[in-house]
């Protein structure tokens, strides 16, 4: 989400993340030709990646997703972003291409469940209740999901869950363990990185694989993490010391050539720098860079 804002001092057009290389090229640019018709007095423009002259685009993501997964003879299982809904799209349209349904967790089938409801954003994404999504009902802390339901009261099975997931219960493409387990060579299954004891019931067959869509780690903490990840993976049999994950992503910000051509058509008077490390790349680009410094003030 890009900002413009008019004040009485004069005008700040603010990029916060942008790309020419998502599904959304066109909102981008209009984005862009607003700056241009608001003559912005001051541009603050991130450029994360300015230093970089190329980017795959989303729609390479959805193919090299499509290879993967037809060339998988069991289940797929993947990490992106949940509330990446343009990464979620390649993946939905990378499972329809494979003749395969994606397996969504139930944050993804509220959020999709939102959109569906938006007299604004309704038709940008497929409903959670789309014959090729399966929402996953995981075990919470009763566990009863995969019980007997003749048994247990159904307000127990209820209270094992948020209020505002409990609709999903009901949900004719609703599923748990036993659906994943059972029919694996059918399924692309989403499983964050907090999500991987799911995966203790469904037992990854031997030809199974993984996909990880989301940014590597850039800092200690975040290797980290993905050490601790790696050796479950190893455990389930996804990867092996040897034979790495597949790592399918494109970055969400723009490049070096998105970025300048952002500096030149936004006819910003000033531009700030933001989240970058490579601030004299603006410089070359625009006559008046203003350079921000911690704690320090840039007035109109």
């Amino acid at each position: 989400m890009g900002y413009i804002l008019h004040t009485s001092s004069g005008s700040i057009a603010y990029t916060a993340d942008i790309r020419f290389h998502g599904r959304r090229e066109g909102d981008t640019q209009r984005f862009v030709s607003r700056c241009s018709n608001s003559c912005p007095d001051i541009l603050l423009c991130e450029g994360t990646r300015i230093d970089q002259m190329y980017s795959k685009t989303e729609f390479d993501v959805e193919s090299e997703l499509t290879q993967v997964i037809k060339a998988t003879p069991e289940l797929v299982v993947c990490n992106y972003p949940w509330r990446d809904l343009d990464r979620f799209l390649s993946f939905y349209k990378a499972a329809v291409a494979s003749g395969r349904d994606l397996v969504i967790n139930t944050k993804q089938a509220y959020l999709l469940w939102l959109f569906r409801n938006s007299n604004v954003c309704r038709g940008l994404y497929p409903s959670e209740d789309d014959r090729h999504i399966k929402i996953f009902l995981a075990k919470k802390s009763w566990g009863l999901i995969d019980k007997d339901q003749g048994e247990w009261p159904r307000r127990l099975l209820e209270q094992d869950y948020d209020a505002w997931e409990r609709m999903f219960l009901d949900y004719p493409n609703g599923i748990d363990w036993r659906d994943v387990s059972s029919h694996q060579k059918d399924f692309i299954f989403y499983c964050n990185d907090y999500e991987l004891q799911n995966l203790i019931d469904i037992r990854p067959n031997n030809g199974s694989s993984y996909i990880r869509s989301s940014t590597e780690p850039f800092n200690e903490e975040m290797e980290l993490e993905e050490q601790r990840v790696r050796r479950w993976l190893i455990h389930f049999g996804l990867i092996t010391r040897e034979n790495d994950w597949h790592q399918i992503h494109v970055s969400g910000h723009g490049d070096g050539g998105q970025i300048r051509q952002i500096v030149n058509e936004s006819h910003a008077k000033e531009v700030v720098p933001v989240h970058t490390e490579h601030p004299e790349y603006f410089q070359k680009w625009h006559d008046r860079v203003k350079i921000a410094e911690l704690n320090g003030a840039v007035g109109l």
